[in-house]
């Protein structure tokens, strides 16, 4: 007899408790409060739409209030007042992007600059590639991509409107090596297709919806194919940032594992950023062991102002021979 739907979703939930008290070293207790904690969004100003003296000023004129990131430049909390900024010209302008303060880590940790070649591999609906743009004052040579016609076009909606300037493509990220064929990049973000777990809420049913042991080991399938792809398109020397807003060792720490493993000229830059969430990266799984040092890798456990999140920085180095088994 199959199990009521009451019964797979309790299911779940266990299973996602356990896993995470494994993956963060937390007990039960600890655990269920991460898990259920509320997040809350935070905005980045766009300089290349409006001065960001300017928007702060309107900022406070719309009751906003909050806090800068020390480590993230032009970026800050919205402790009052983030309905009153989501619905006023400033967002729809593109003066101010909302998101969630995890998701500048990736960019920052690629340290774009102006005259690079940069790709964001699958880049909807272009936040992090937005914020690479601002970075670099949209002097970088992004190309932006994702295998979605409809994602493609809400991208090219929100970065014209965001005021960057990218060019835009439509591939399998599986197939890239071939479709960027006699292309490389210097930077190249990966900020995978992923299970989600960093927006995930312990007592919210619907967010069970598509979660499952299975759904993450497809998932680490395609991960593992994209890293593999993205990293033939970059040049020796070069910085590819994988990145996921889930906690699933599968899908960060083994997909790191497996690019290590597989080339020999890739190498991680160790993340010395000091988040007060961070905990350390996972170093075995389910009884197997990961062969690589990963301890470079930034991974964080939910926070009110921070999604659980996983980066890593590699580096390719020169004059290894790359291998792809």
């Amino acid at each position: 007899m199959s199990k009521k739907p009451a019964d797979k979703l309790a299911a779940k939930r266990a299973a996602w408790l356990e896993r995470t008290m494994r993956a963060l070293g937390t007990d039960e207790t600890e655990t269920l409060k991460l898990l259920d904690q509320t997040r809350q969004q935070s905005i980045r100003l766009n300089p290349l739409v409006a001065a960001p003296e300017d928007t702060l000023e309107w900022l406070n004129k719309l009751g906003w209030q909050g806090r800068p990131f020390v480590w993230a430049p032009n970026c800050y909390s919205a402790e009052a007042g983030l309905e009153a900024v989501r619905d006023s010209e400033l967002v729809e302008s593109g003066a101010v992007y909302i998101q969630n303060a995890a998701s500048w880590l990736p960019v920052l940790m690629l340290e774009p600059q102006p005259g690079e070649a940069i790709l964001d591999v699958c880049a909807a609906p272009g936040g992090k590639a937005s914020h690479i743009a601002a970075i670099t004052g949209n002097e970088a040579a992004l190309a932006v991509n994702d295998n979605s016609r409809a994602r493609l076009a809400k991208l090219q909606s929100n970065l014209s409107r965001l005021g960057v300037a990218a060019e835009y493509n439509l591939f399998d990220a599986r197939q890239l090596a071939r479709k960027f064929e006699g292309r490389q990049f210097d930077k190249i973000l990966l900020d995978a297709p992923c299970s989600g777990e960093g927006m995930m809420r312990y007592s919210n049913d619907k967010d069970f919806a598509t979660w499952s042991v299975a759904h993450i080991k497809r998932l680490e399938s395609l991960q593992k194919q994209i890293i593999l792809q993205a990293w033939q398109l970059l040049k020796p020397g070069g910085t590819l940032v994988y990145s996921t807003c889930t906690m699933a060792p599968e899908e960060n720490e083994a997909i790191v594992d497996y690019l290590l493993r597989k080339a020999p000229d890739a190498a991680i830059e160790p993340i010395t950023f000091a988040v007060q969430s961070r905990v350390p990266a996972v170093t075995s799984w389910n009884g197997r062991p990961y062969k690589s040092n990963l301890q470079g890798c930034l991974r964080l456990r939910p926070h009110p102002l921070l999604e659980a999140f996983f980066v890593c920085s590699l580096k390719k180095l020169a004059g290894k021979k790359e291998t792809m088994l």
